[in-house]
């Protein structure tokens, strides 16, 4: 009697247990909204703000073909494709599918590593077309906010203001810039993580901090290199200002060393030091950071003018703040002018207000490299020795390091304009200037959703299907061999060549890499040159056919391309070569200086030079005829590899309407290039150049 008493009294115990556990989550859930709640809205805030300016389509993974025909965003498709399709190899970032036989990192393809080695894992159940661009789209908004949200609260306690402000930092100019251009740099929250890094580091116990920089090492190293240098700028600001407040240097010492080792750790992982890839590539000074960028709108205001700039390559330096930050920035200014208390407050903070104007100070100096330009000028240069130049040259885009001094100045005029501001009106104020924002840049915002958020269906230019098939259908052939660079390759065509061999698991000797290494390059060229056999597709454009005459091959001409293959393609024609003994290089791509391609003709001013067009030629002895007008005080030359090989020019017969003269390649060349120079003061006209092999 006594156990069934008690029956009815376990049950109402199990019962109120399980109401107290309910109640407890309940509770917990409730605390951890309450605390954590601004969060939560800026990452819904940040989502929509990415399907508003993108739409919704590029999310799903299977759905590739807006990825393509995109210059750098179709690198960044191909080369995840090239080293999903590879095998496992270490160190485990290397794939054999893009340099073939050489190997090559995944970093330098922008191919995001973090996700192309996460994603490889699973590629058995991966679809054959899978892409994680879209993903990494969605992240980079919401960490971009999330991260602004705690850099802000630690200086703001109204929750509104600070995720009004966080949405500053999620549509700035400089992060929508390169997304889904350069879209691996569109990762600009870890230069927020590392700040918030910096301001954590106060109060953090020390093994916090150590992982934080560690964590950090990791994600810079395998989501963009140039991460490295700017999260590494901001680690030597937390170093410097950990040295100030405790006057001690073991712990920054530490801090340095487990961001670094990790990095190192990392990169050689992902093998960034086993791709005999060229460091320095040449650049620096060209993609630099112009005095004028912070107020250079480039064509993203609705308000300023695009401002001019020195050369081509200064868009690397895009900086623009936005009309609404400019409004913070004047009002901060302002603050810091006519407020004591402001005043107080800047200098209750000493050490890391030092650390980062020293963190602002060097962005500065490294960003506009050693060409010091405001507008379409140049100030100065800074002299180097070679070795720190060389160094330098490693990051050669350096005005992307002036991100930092973006960040930071946005970081400080949101916080000074709260602390001048009472709390309704600063609140105000931050919706207004959002507002401003948003209205300012969106032309450009406009743009992108046209361009992405429509569905579109890619429309190869590999159209000769019974040609491509019959290839396939062969089971024999397993690597597509360029007698060119790939980068030679006309845009279009090179994209639709590429996709084709990975589609269908080919590989490729040459691709479009972030670093260059011609000697690999060469390896790669010279092999099947001297031993063709039938698992090669060799493919060139009838410009660089002067090779078909190297090679005994059964030679088609299929979708404005060359190829050869060792056997005969079942059910196709092969054509005859013969005419391939000359070909003609017409203008147009822009190889001059101080001068412009114009109606099909290059036009040299005074002391301008022509270059190109970096052919494949065999060995062998040539004649070349430079056809133009009044180019009887003109110079030329011959030469390969960027001018490290001169080929020796002969019969040189100069006339005003022609230039020719015979030139003789000791060796087979891929990168064949004549130089043009305009001695006379007069401009002088370039038709074509004719070459036609002797023997």
């Amino acid at each position: 009697m006594r156990n069934n008493a008690s029956f009815p009294e376990r049950t109402l115990n199990i019962v109120l247990k399980k109401s107290q556990a309910t109640i407890s989550i309940r509770n917990q859930t409730q605390a951890f909204l309450a605390r954590n709640w601004q969060y939560l809205v800026i990452a819904a805030l940040s989502l929509l703000a990415f399907v508003l300016i993108y739409g919704y389509r590029i999310i799903n993974p299977a759905y590739t073909d807006w990825l393509m025909g995109k210059g750098d965003l179709s690198q960044h498709y191909i080369g995840w494709q090239a080293f999903k399709n590879g095998s496992w190899l270490f160190p485990i970032g290397m794939t054999d599918q893009l340099a073939y036989p050489s190997h090559t990192s995944i970093i330098f393809t922008d191919s995001i590593p973090l996700f192309a080695v996460f994603f490889k894992l699973f590629r058995a159940i991966l679809p054959t077309e899978f892409q994680y661009f879209g993903l990494w789209g969605i992240l980079c908004f919401v960490l971009q906010g999330i991260f602004a949200v705690r850099l802000i609260q630690r200086f703001v306690p109204n929750r509104l203001y600070v995720i009004l402000t966080s949405m500053l930092f999620v549509i700035t100019p400089v992060m929508i810039f390169r997304m889904y251009m350069h879209t691996a740099l569109a990762g600009q929250w870890l230069i927020l993580f590392a700040l918030d890094t910096f301001f954590e580091n106060k109060t953090a116990g020390s093994r916090t901090i150590y992982l934080r920089w560690a964590v950090l090492g990791l994600l810079c190293a395998s989501t963009h290199l140039y991460f490295l240098l700017m999260c590494g700028i901001i680690l030597a600001g937390c170093c410097l200002e950990d040295v100030i407040r405790t006057r001690k240097l073991t712990r920054a010492i530490i801090i340095a060393l487990c961001y670094l080792l990790v990095s190192l750790v990392t990169v050689a992982l992902l093998g960034g030091f086993s791709s005999s890839m060229d460091a320095a590539n040449g650049g620096l000074g060209i993609f630099s950071w112009n005095l004028n960028s912070l107020i250079n709108s480039q064509g993203w205001s609705r308000f300023l003018p695009g401002l001019p700039t020195y050369g081509v390559g200064q868009y690397e330096g895009f900086a623009y703040l936005g009309a609404g930050v400019f409004c913070l920035l004047a009002l901060s200014l302002l603050a810091i002018a006519v407020s004591p208390k402001i005043r107080a407050s800047i200098r209750a903070r000493s050490s890391e207000v030092i650390a980062l104007c020293a963190v602002f100070l060097v962005a500065l100096v490294a960003s506009v490299s050693p060409l010091v330009t405001l507008n379409d000028r140049l100030l100065f240069t800074i002299s180097l020795p070679q070795f720190a130049e060389d160094l330098w040259a490693i990051f050669r885009a350096t005005g992307r390091i002036g991100w930092i001094m973006v960040y930071l100045i946005m970081l400080g005029t949101v916080i000074i304009s709260y602390r001048w501001i009472n709390r309704r009106g600063a609140v105000v104020i931050a919706a207004l200037v959002l507002c401003l924002q948003g209205y300012d840049m969106h032309e450009q915002l406009v743009t992108r959703h046209e361009e992405f958020s429509h569905s579109v269906v890619y429309q190869s230019l590999l159209a000769e299907d019974a040609f491509w098939n019959g290839v396939i259908q062969q089971n024999k052939v397993r690597h597509v061999v360029l007698l060119q660079r790939f980068m030679q390759v006309p845009e279009a065509m090179k994209w639709s060549l590429s996709k084709w061999a990975m589609d269908n698991r080919l590989t490729l000797n040459d691709f479009y890499f972030a670093r260059d290494n011609t000697v690999v390059f060469r390896k790669n060229w010279d092999a099947p040159l001297a031993n063709p056999d039938a698992s090669e597709l060799i493919i060139m454009t009838p410009d660089n056919a002067l090779e078909t005459t190297a090679l005994d091959l059964f030679y088609y001409r299929v979708d404005g391309l060359i190829v050869g293959s060792f056997e005969p393609i079942p059910g196709q024609a092969s054509i005859d070569i013969t005419g391939f003994s000359s070909s003609r290089y017409t203008f147009g791509d822009h190889c001059v200086i101080r001068g412009e391609d114009r109606a099909g003709a290059r036009y040299l001013n005074a002391e301008g030079k022509s270059y190109g067009p970096y052919w494949s030629l065999p060995q062998g002895t040539y004649q070349l005829v430079v056809k133009g007008n009044n180019l009887s005080h003109c110079d030329v030359g011959a030469c390969s590899f960027s001018g490290e090989i001169h080929h020796a020019v002969s019969a040189l017969s100069v006339q005003d309407d022609q230039i020719s003269f015979i030139v003789t390649v000791e060796e087979n060349t891929f990168t064949f290039e004549v130089t043009v120079e305009n001695e006379s003061d007069e401009d002088v006209r370039l038709d074509y150049i004719e070459f036609t092999r002797l023997g």
